[in-house]
Order: structure tokens, then C-alpha cells, then sequence
């Protein structure tokens, strides 16, 4: 579809987002009614101000449609595309804030989620990104910025700029997907990696909802490899294959973990005043945070886990209380 066509068919209202992208707008569906999100896609020039090769447009169109029919994934209404203008659109249901404005707000009141309603969450995410990655693709830049959630708490995976199909073999470009949710893999510069970068993202992630921040906080790759060996230790990632001797952190601790320390049983949450976790909910943490990616839990087999056999109505109810 011409993007003439697309800024047709949709009256624009408000900006709600922005970013190196460009901008989010909320539309209106003048055949409908209906509320949507608009993204206006920046196409950059080379200097003889022709088109740049527009992959990353392509490629998001592309998984966002390979991708449809999950609702925890943001579903695609129309997309296109103007050479002349360098306006690239996509159009796609409206949903909420991202997770990160939520969460944001959940600190101004001082308030944490619980194990049950991050054990609700986690089982949306995981079940998207298992949907993803039965498609064909990986996300590469799972991050609260590029997760919606609506008024009922339902989450959608947004921003599939960076997603790749797992079809097309390595080398994969390094250094992809945003530094406090980059696999240990990607920070060793692995070009060879697959969709459990998105496995460890979803732990950070999970980290973060229960805690409150990410553990992880480094300023560049060599300080975020630290934070993480310095938790998690270094013997996992010397036990990955694919370590060939590349360079770690000096200072590291011992070869034990220490997060079950940031993250104690009920019992000891007390005296340590940290945030609680079951011992079903730290195993579904730990696994989804191994440095070695060969040992790490895919979405699929997190999901098995006997964490999520509570059911989400149990988790609900537990919430309304």
C-alpha cells in the first residue's frame, strides 16, 4: 500500500512516542472508527541523496506479519511506504504505555509487583517470544521500552525493527539489541548466536519487574560483562562452547552465583529485606539467566516449567485481593 493511501485512509491525533526511528501518532480509522498507532519510519539518504537500502523497514514488516495472530505480539493494520518523502509507515493496534512507563509510575508509588503477578506477566512475554521463534525469528531488542500493556494488563511485544530470521544462517551482525539486555554471548562479540538472546533479555526483564531495576547496569560492554560475571560468576560462560579464551573481567568473583542472594526465598526475604522468590520462581530466573546459552531456557521450556502451573485466573484473583 502507497503511503498516500495509508495517511488516507487514518486521521492523525496526538503524539504518544518517539525515538531514533521517528515518531508513534495515534490515528483514527476513518472506515471504522477504530484507534490505532501509527510509526512514521526516518529514511536516510547517502550522499548522492538517493534511498538507502530500507531493511530495517522491510524486516519489521516482514516479522510483524509472520509474527500475526498472537495477542501477546502487536498486530499489523496496513504499512507503506513513499520514496520521494522518506516516509516510511506502519500502521498497528493501539494497546497502552510501554511496560517501562508503567513500571516507571510503580516506583513513584513505591509499589512492586508480586510473585504471582510477574509469574502472569512472564508467562505473556515467554508465550510471545515462543510464538516468535516458532516463526522463524528473534527479536534481538526484548526491553520494557518495546512491550505495550493495555488497561487490563495484557502485554504485546512491540518494535521488531531489529528481528531476524532464524532461516537465514550466521554471521548475524554483533552488538545488537540495547546494552543492560545483551545476552553475555553478544557481549563476547559472537556473531553465531541464536534465540536465546532473547531468552536472557526476558530475564532481565523478569529481574526488573520483581525488584524494581535491572541487576544489570553497566555503561558499556566490558562494564556490563562485569556486573554480570560479578553475580553469576564465570565459570558458566567459560563452560559455553562457543568461549574460545576471549577475554573476562578481572575481579570476578567465585565460580558460584550469587543472585539467589539478590532474590531470597520468602523466608529470608525478611531479614535480608530484599525482594522475595519462590523456589520455583528462581529456578525460571536462573534459567533464563545462564551465561552459557547451551544450558539457558528457551521460552518453550521455561513455559513447562512447573511455575507456571498455577493457572492465570489464580493469579488474577490473588491480585483483586
Amino acid at each position: 500500500m502507497a503511503t498516500s493511501d495509508v495517511l488516507g485512509r487514518f486521521d492523525r491525533l496526538d503524539a504518544i512516542g518517539s525515538g531514533s526511528f521517528g515518531l508513534v501518532y495515534r490515528a483514527r480509522d476513518r472506515r471504522s472508527g477504530e484507534i490505532v498507532a501509527m510509526k512514521y519510519i526516518l529514511s536516510y539518504r547517502n550522499s548522492s541523496d538517493d534511498v538507502v537500502d530500507p531493511s530495517d523497514f522491510d524486516r519489521e514488516v516482514t516479522a510483524l506479519e509472520a509474527c500475526s495472530g498472537h495477542r501477546s505480539i502487536v498486530q499489523l493494520h496496513a504499512h507503506g511506504r513513499c520514496k520521494y518523502f522518506g516516509e516510511d509507515v506502519l500502521v498497528m493496534e493501539f494497546v497502552g504505555p510501554t511496560l517501562r512507563q508503567v513500571m516507571r509510575r510503580e516506583r513513584r508509588g513505591r509499589s512492586l509487583r508480586s510473585e504471582l503477578e510477574v509469574r502472569l506477566l512472564m508467562r505473556q512475554l515467554l508465550a510471545g517470544a515462543r510464538w516468535m521463534h516458532r516463526r522463524g525469528f528473534m527479536h534481538r531488542d526484548l526491553k520494557p521500552e518495546n512491550i505495550l500493556m493495555d488497561a487490563r494488563g495484557n502485554l504485546k511485544i512491540c518494535d521488531l525493527g531489529l528481528a531476524h530470521s532464524t532461516a537465514e544462517p550466521p554471521p548475524y551482525a554483533s552488538n545488537v539489541g540495547t546494552l543492560h539486555y545483551r545476552a553475555p554471548e553478544v557481549l563476547l562479540g559472537s556473531t553465531d548466536y541464536n534465540e536465546l538472546i532473547d531468552s536472557w533479555a526476558l530475564g532481565c526483564i523478569m529481574a526488573e519487574l520483581l525488584s524494581g531495576k535491572n541487576p544489570f547496569n553497566g555503561t558499556t560492554n566490558v562494564d556490563q560483562l562485569t556486573e554480570i560475571i560479578d553475580i553469576l560468576g564465570a565459570n558458566d560462560i567459560k563452560e559455553w562452547i562457543g568461549y574460545n579464551g576471549q577475554w573476562l573481567p578481572t575481579g570476578c568473583p567465585g565460580p558460584g552465583s550469587f543472585l539467589r542472594c539478590l532474590f531470597p526465598c520468602p523466608a529470608e526475604a525478611d531479614i535480608t529485606y530484599r525482594t522475595p522468590l519462590s523456589e520455583a520462581g528462581f529456578e525460571v530466573l536462573s534459567g533464563l539467566l545462564r551465561c552459557n546459552p547451551e544450558k539457558r531456557l528457551s521460552p518453550a521450556q521455561a513455559l513447562r516449567h512447573r511455575w507456571f502451573k498455577v493457572s492465570d485466573s489464580a493469579s488474577l484473583r490473588h491480585r483483586r485481593r
